[in-house]
């Protein structure tokens, strides 16, 4: 039995460690990580790479940075895009381009300077968004600063059309279409903003409009 256990805990070591890969020179070094634990601090000018079943990625990335796996954690400063794709995704840090991100759940602080394109089941959004934001979600809980316009769309088979809770600030106002929507007190709404749900949410400063028994998914 202990044979067994440290052989199974060698090969998950062997297949982390053997998959780290950088390449490149000066400007262009870029590094590439995979396997069960993808787990790295870095500081690359180029672009990195990591997935794996469990991934941890932290530090610093001058161009691109991709992240996937079944749970991943990351704390990173990113000098152009970031994709991001897991089952559950904890990230946090500043993005210099646009962020591209999908989850089953997702808790997401961070100051984007271009557009972030969200799908999540579950997500906590906060931060800054400095471009426009387009998310679709089950569930969704806004208490980021959005400085462009919003497109927020519910869905999710077990909850309809899904709920969205607006607690941070919509700097260009957008649309919002759900079967639950919450706008808090702590919210600003700034911009033109239509709510497309089945009842009016409590609050002002935005134009409601009846779903009526129609889709989010097809608006």
């Amino acid at each position: 039995m202990l044979k067994t256990t440290l052989l199974c805990a060698a090969a998950a070591l062997a297949l982390s460690a053997c998959t780290y890969d950088v390449h490149g020179n000066a400007e262009d070094r870029s590094v590439d990580a995979a396997g069960l634990v993808a787990s790295r601090d870095v500081d690359v000018p180029g672009d990195a790479e990591f997935s794996g079943m469990f991934v941890g990625a932290d530090g610093r990335v001058g161009r691109d940075l991709e992240l996937s796996g079944a749970t991943v954690r990351s704390n990173m400063i990113v000098g152009r895009h970031l994709e991001a794709s897991a089952g559950r995704l904890r990230f946090q840090g500043e993005v210099g381009g646009d962020a591209e991100i999908s989850a089953g759940t997702a808790d997401v602080d961070a100051d984007i300077a271009g557009d972030a394109e969200i799908a999540v089941g579950r997500i906590t959004l906060d931060g800054r968004i400095r471009g426009r934001l387009v998310m679709d979600g089950g569930r969704m809980d806004v208490r980021a600063d959005i400085d462009g316009p919003v497109e927020i769309r519910g869905h999710g088979r077990d909850e309809g059309n899904g709920r969205v809770e607006i607690a941070g600030r919509l700097g260009e106002g957008g649309w919002i279409c759900a079967a639950e929507v919450d706008i808090r007190p702590s919210a600003r709404i700034e911009g033109p903003l239509t709510v497309i749900s089945p009842e009016r949410p409590h609050g002002e400063g935005f134009v409601w409009e009846a779903l009526d028994g129609r889709d989010c998914e097809t608006l």
